[in-house]
């Protein structure tokens, strides 16, 4: 007896292989793409029932951005996910980060808040804790690298000052923009968020590079200080 239900158990009309072949993976639905990473099912379930389990997993984020937020574990507790299948979707969610990120890498001129906010958004928007980010530009406003500095409120930054100047000065940076994300989706700043950038702002204004931007992250909208005259 057949123990597991595969994409070939379905009729041909409906095999996800066998439409991408005829019309290509751009047909595919989201299932279906997920269809195929899984490969096989268990014995009640196909692969493309257990992709639809995935996609309807999350209320908070249904649908395939669910892939960024479930956990290992999480994604286990569905029969027939084991913990390979598990960790290759997470690689699949982190690879469409990276190349997002690479879609936008070629000019890597940040010389605006849209810019900037473009640039960072996918990567952010779907963070569930508060990320902080400094991203080191040149004269012409190329970036030349940027880091994650930590993960937690926003009022720890100053501890951070020293790491930021000193990698500021190590890849003779010219200006700085840091970023953090609210998970929330709503980027409005606190009051501890203006204060703590401020600082920053006055601290490396004494190394001459100066902070030209903070940018909150929310959920696909973003708030630049400099553009909401939030910085002194």
């Amino acid at each position: 007896m057949k123990e597991r239900m595969t994409i070939k158990d379905l009729p041909s009309c409906e095999q996800p292989y066998e439409k991408a072949l005829n019309y290509g993976v751009g047909a595919l639905s989201d299932a279906e793409l997920l269809a195929v990473i899984i490969r096989s099912g268990t014995k009640n379930r196909t692969s493309l029932m257990l992709a639809y389990d995935i996609l309807d997993m999350s209320d908070q984020y249904p649908g395939l951005l669910g892939l960024y937020h479930l956990t290992r574990e999480e994604l286990c507790k569905i029969a027939g996910i084991g913990s390979v299948k598990a960790i290759e979707l997470m690689c699949i969610a982190e690879l469409s980060k990276r190349m997002s990120r690479l879609s936008r890498m070629p000019s890597k001129i940040l010389n605006s808040p849209d810019d900037i906010a473009a640039f960072f958004m996918d990567e952010m928007r779907s963070l569930e804790a508060e990320h902080f980010y400094a991203a080191y530009l040149d004269s012409k406003s190329m970036l030349i690298k940027y880091e994650v500095l930590f993960k937690g409120s926003v009022k720890e930054s100053l501890v951070f000052t020293r790491e930021i100047i000193r990698s500021a000065l190590k890849c003779d940076a010219v200006r700085i923009v840091v970023l953090h994300n609210h998970p929330s989706g709503d980027p409005t700043p606190s009051h501890a968020d203006i204060i703590t950038t401020n600082k920053l702002h006055t601290a490396c204004d004494i190394v001459d590079i100066p902070l030209v931007d903070h940018i909150i992250i929310g959920d696909n909208t973003y708030v630049s200080f400099a553009s909401s005259g939030l910085i002194k």
